[in-house]
């Protein structure tokens, strides 16, 4: 009796660490992830389905608003966030996968707006910018000295407010803003690129807590992935 739970004991420290629960969260940011018919869709969220099945692993993923899942990646263990932009000061926060795809920040307005913008000196001196918050791009325009930045928790709030003449200037990008104008019920093409700022890598991120194994393991299926199909990169 002693002998079995002996072997029990071992097998439970021993046991593998793929097999930890994962919690995985990702926020609507389409056409990387977002619902559609009570369904979470999306290019990345492909992807991440295709390493979990690689993986046999059976977690699932669970879609909260950005700021949450941004607060839960940095503070609980075992925690599966994306997608999340590569950014030096985020770098020793997290722990990386990836990248799934790229884009390219910009500042947008309303298409025949006459407002000049040719730096960030210059967006600076708008009245007000649209931001999402814990969204790196607000990090970004902060870490830059911006003092005009007003935050939503929800972008299509960021074009109605765009449109509506309530804020000079939104930031996005070329990958997400088409989509999120069509959740808005908005024709894109009522939006026009006032100035590109740079372009950026997204990426899975895992808490700090998360045993490298796993990572590594997520890696490993994300490499052979988009060796395979190079379309699962959903790079621009």
């Amino acid at each position: 009796m002693k002998s079995c739970l002996f072997f029990i004991l071992c097998f439970l420290i021993t046991a593998p660490l793929s097999a930890q629960e994962l919690l995985i969260y990702t926020e609507n940011n389409p056409p990387a992830s977002y619902m559609i018919d009570d369904r979470l869709e999306g290019n990345a969220v492909e992807v991440v389905r295709k390493i979990l099945h690689q993986l046999g692993r059976p977690d699932t993923i669970e879609l909260v608003p950005w700021a949450r899942g941004y607060n839960l990646a940095l503070k609980q263990p075992n925690v599966a966030l994306f997608s999340t932009t590569r950014l030096p000061e985020r770098e020793k926060l997290f722990k990386w996968v990836g990248p799934l795809y790229s884009q390219t920040w910009i500042l947008y307005k309303k298409t025949g707006n006459p407002i000049k913008i040719r730096s960030l000196d210059d967006a600076k001196r708008v009245d007000r910018i649209g931001t999402y918050r814990k969204d790196a791009k607000k990090m970004f325009l902060e870490k830059n000295g911006f003092a005009n930045l007003v935050e939503t928790t929800d972008n299509t709030t960021n074009i109605r407010h765009l449109l509506n003449g309530n804020i000079d200037l939104w930031i996005s990008s070329d990958y997400n803003m088409p989509y999120i104008a069509n959740q808005a019920g908005v024709d894109p093409k009522k939006l026009e690129s006032a100035y590109s700022i740079q372009s950026v890598d997204n990426y899975i991120v895992f808490s700090l807590q998360t045993p490298d194994s796993i990572v590594q393991a997520w890696q490993q299926a994300l490499d052979r992935i988009q060796k395979k199909d190079s379309s699962h990169a959903i790079q621009k």
